[in-house]
């Protein structure tokens, strides 16, 4: 395992077979490179050419059997003259994501019987690779693209050549940006094969006729990279490798293509050649970007822990406990039939089909003395989703992990963010089908519970959610962090703007969000569309999204009478241009949660509260004062056939320190991710928005001031005073004059041009 690790395929078979064969041609190449075990063992071609005879085999792993005629044939070199020999392998000249001319065909191997009178012994060794080669690949790519014209084959090196590129540019006063190569991408989006290629001919005398037609045909397959031979300086150690069928440890990045390997071995390309599919079409300039974010979405998620899929076993006697307590408070006299039971994560839920005379508000009505009869308050009761059905919820005494990998890594998951554009994860209903949302078709989102209930951790992973599955040139987040501590784990992610902690500068944020959402429908005014969508489908520089989250909306409140107008503004506008809000927040009482911000929050997420009053606040109905907290929570989500769905929220570990160092890793993985910074454009200061109106209305009186400014009179006075002092402002009499020339009151006018 440990050489798997370091020498990224297998250096030799332990065991292998050997067949015989007779050309090498397209079918052979094919069995070879299609082969379900191509990248688990060495595959081998042998051949020994004579102008008038050859004879060839092909070796595989000893797990890998092939339909030809099975030989022992193995080679010894020592009764040779070694001195006579003389040994040459193939070595690419550049990195081996710069392609071949894979267009051309050689048929290599069967040229070398072209060579009069020459001995000669060929051996190609094949195996595909398996590993994160292609993540290496695309850092080399980049940094070619970069004006790098030889990148070296680690990341360490790559970032140093980068570097010392920079200081090159400042020196002489130029950069080199290279446009996407096609054939580039094309050889890093296929599978790749180690290969190695060895000669041996037997006498000193017919070396230069094999030199000279190994370089001509070589020469017909020259593009972006090209084959040379290379003499072997120490012949004993090339023969040991050799008879031993093992690659050269230093060779490992070595690697060839589908495409490339028939173009040297074959007359013509197999039509099975294979690349790499991408989750949806793409640009050309995105192919190697998408490819990358792919593997970092992969060796994120290997960050994080999971659970193996399990059997449960549901305790049948839970079914028969209900019936008992339906009996005991003169619901029924009969059992009622159990048409389904699920075991979630931490409810069981019990469907049971309830006879023609007996309704279901007969049963709800009666909800306490039944869970009485249980022993367990907690018991809840709801309409089933059968004709005359009923669901019967128990609580689990033991409640099992929703990992958030296990959510992230699903099918279905996958198949849902592949046709949304800010797919989010909510957690797993009571039937045990996961639930996704697109924030795009939320337009808003509110969530609240009380202290334990699971608030914070559902908001942490809905913000990872966006940021591991959205490309960070598509999406731009702001968080506002009144506690200081709740989204300090974002600091460093490429979409994460900035985490504000300071209130006022927060209020400054939502600001500057309304002023951008005037921009964005300006510019689309100017486009002829209607949304964000249709300008995107127009242009080819993308207009990204902004999410914006609030992670105590009281404590915002309470610093300014504006963040209402602010956040109100935003919820009625903002979705078509772009901007989202996730709102959450602790007290869900209506000084806080007043009703304007309500009706511009369709999608509500409410975990356990304190009370019903509460309840009714977040989802205008009772119900969440009766979750059991740790992530049960209750969706209300616009266009869910279900308008309240009860769901349980995943964790992304249940470890404290694991968590940090989750963040920690996931940052360092994301720091060479490049975005371009685009700026929200500055929120106007009271003062500059005071200066502002006065010069463009001329309106002095306090009262006009006030109106149009939306703040305390007395606020508005004592900043009037300050314009006294400055010298912008004179008194004349009991009223205020203007006391700047029409230079500076053009220059106020303008600025809210």
């Amino acid at each position: 395992m440990i050489s798997r690790l370091i020498n990224k395929t297998p250096l030799t078979n332990e065991k292998y077979n050997v067949y015989e064969i007779d050309n090498i041609d397209t079918n052979l190449v094919n069995q070879i490179t299609q082969s379900r075990f191509a990248g688990e063992g060495i595959f081998c071609i042998e051949q020994l050419s004579m102008p008038d005879y050859k004879e060839g085999y092909l070796i595989t792993p000893s797990f890998c059997k092939e339909g030809l005629p099975v030989t022992d044939k193995e080679w010894n070199f020592k009764g040779e003259d070694v001195g006579e020999l003389t040994i040459y392998e193939l070595l690419l000249d550049k990195p081996s994501f710069m392609p071949l001319d894979s267009k051309q065909f050689i048929k290599l191997l069967d040229c070398l019987t072209a060579i009069p009178s020459a001995t000669v012994f060929s051996q190609a060794l094949i195996c595909k690779r398996l590993d994160d080669w292609r993540e290496n690949a695309i850092h080399q790519y980049k940094s070619f693209l970069n004006g790098n014209d030889y990148p070296m084959d680690s990341k360490i090196g790559i970032k140093f050549q980068g570097k010392v590129l920079n200081v090159l540019n400042k020196i002489g006063n130029f950069s080199v940006k290279r446009d996407p190569i096609d054939e580039m991408e094309q050889k890093i989006l296929s599978h790749n094969y180690r290969f190695e290629c060895r000669f041996i001919v037997y006498e000193q005398k017919y070396v230069n006729n094999f030199v000279e037609n190994m370089e001509k045909n070589l020469k017909k397959l020259t593009f972006f990279n090209e084959f040379s031979l290379k003499k072997a300086q120490n012949k004993r150690k090339m023969i040991n490798f050799i008879e031993k069928r093992e690659f050269q440890p230093e060779l490992v990045n070595q690697m060839l293509s589908e495409s490339e390997i028939y173009s040297l071995l074959c007359s013509n390309k197999s039509s099975t050649v294979q690349k790499v599919e991408l989750e949806k079409p793409v640009k050309q300039q995105s192919v190697v970007r998408t490819l990358e974010e792919s593997m970092l979405l992969q060796n994120a998620t290997k960050l994080m822990p999971y659970s193996e899929n399990k059997n449960v076993e549901i305790d049948q006697s839970k079914a028969e406990q209900i019936n008992q307590a339906f009996k005991r408070v003169g619901i029924v006299k009969k059992s009622l039939k159990v048409t389904e039971m699920y075991q979630g994560c931490s409810l069981l839920k019990v469907q049971m089909q309830i006879p023609t005379d007996i309704t279901y508000t007969t049963i709800s009505k009666k909800l306490v003395d039944i869970q009485a009869a249980l022993g367990n308050q907690n018991v809840s009761i709801e309409i089933g989703d059968k004709p005359d059905t009923i669901n019967v919820f128990l609580p689990l005494e033991n409640r099992d992990v929703l990992y958030f990998r296990n959510v992230l890594e699903s099918v279905e998951f996958q198949e849902y963010k592949k046709l949304n554009t800010l797919p989010i994860i909510i957690g797993e209903n009571v039937n045990g089908g996961y639930m996704f949302a697109d924030l795009t078709k939320l337009r808003h989102m509110l969530v609240a519970g009380a202290t334990g209930g699971g608030k914070s951790i559902f908001v942490n992973l809905i913000i990872l959610s966006l940021l591991l599955n959205v490309p960070p040139d598509m999406l731009t987040m702001y968080l506002i962090d009144p506690k200081m501590v709740e989204f300090t784990q974002f600091n460093g992610f490429p979409q994460v703007r900035s985490v504000i902690t300071d209130m006022k500068k927060a209020n400054g944020i939502l600001s500057s969000l309304c002023d951008e959402m005037d921009r964005r429908y300006e510019v689309f005014s100017k486009a002829g569309v209607r949304d964000i969508q249709g300008y995107n489908e127009l242009d080819d520089k993308k207009m990204n999204y902004i999410v914006c989250v609030i992670d105590e909306l009281a404590d915002l409140m309470m610093v300014n009478s504006t963040v209402e107008d602010n956040i109100v503004r935003l919820g009625q506008k903002a979705r078509a241009a772009g901007v989202h809000l996730i709102i959450a927040t602790q007290r869900p009482s209506v000084d806080v949660v007043t009703g304007l911000i309500k009706a511009n929050m369709p999608c509500r997420i409410a975990f356990s509260t304190t009370s019903a009053v509460d309840s009714k606040t977040i989802l205008d109905k009772g119900g969440a004062e009766k979750l059991l907290g740790r992530g049960d929570g209750i969706a209300k989500i616009e266009g869910n056939k279900k308008e309240f769905e009860r769901f349980q929220s995943p964790v992304l570990t249940l470890d404290s320190k694991q968590e940090t160092k989750i963040y920690a890793d996931l940052k360092e993985l994301f720091s060479e991710v490049e975005v371009a910074v685009e700026e929200l454009p500055e929120a106007e200061s009271e003062m500059d928005k005071l200066k502002r109106i006065i010069a463009s209305t001329n309106d002095l009186r306090i009262s006009e001031l006030q109106s149009k400014m939306g703040i305390a009179i007395g606020k508005v006075h004592s900043m009037l005073k300050e314009l006294l002092d400055e010298g912008w402002l004179r008194k004349e009499g009991r009223s205020y004059v203007v006391n700047v020339d029409q230079n500076e009151l053009d220059k106020w006018r303008e600025s809210g041009a």
